[in-house]
């Protein structure tokens, strides 16, 4: 089996490198709330894109634009016009909340999931069907 950084496009890769060297640089300016809020997400035509995952955090951004472009030409050779900030919202992990036992199924629900086991095809479909006629 192939180790997984194989099946990557080396030139990625190194995109990704160097993002990454460019986000912990600028990290090194902000202040400790916003450290862990904002990543370079590219550069392009000119432009340094910083992601952050708030409005609020953008707006500290913005103000600190001047900054950052000046730490980017000094530590890694960029020469960036401008800086533009985009508020990407980070998703949340979905954990389901527990909720209350489903009442137990009554003779004609089990009867009915039985037959159904019985007309399918599907083996794993089958059983599970009959799984649930037993239970409740």
């Amino acid at each position: 089996m192939r180790a997984p950084r194989t099946y990557l496009d080396p030139t990625m890769l190194e995109q990704a490198r160097r993002l990454e060297a460019m986000t912990q640089s600028v990290r090194t300016l902000l202040p400790p709330g916003l450290r862990d809020h904002c990543w370079v997400g590219n550069i392009k035509e000119g432009v340094l894109i910083l992601v952050t995952d708030s409005g609020t955090w953008a707006h500290q951004l913005r103000y600190m634009q001047r900054e950052i472009l000046k730490q980017m030409k000094a530590y890694h050779g960029i020469s960036a016009r401008s800086v533009k900030i985009r508020v990407r919202p980070v998703m949340q992990a979905f954990t389901p909340r527990p909720g209350k036992p489903l009442p137990p199924l009554n003779e004609e629900a089990r009867e009915a999931l039985s037959r159904a086991a019985d007309s399918v095809g599907d083996p794993e479909l089958r059983q599970t069907l009959r799984r649930f006629s037993t239970q409740g």
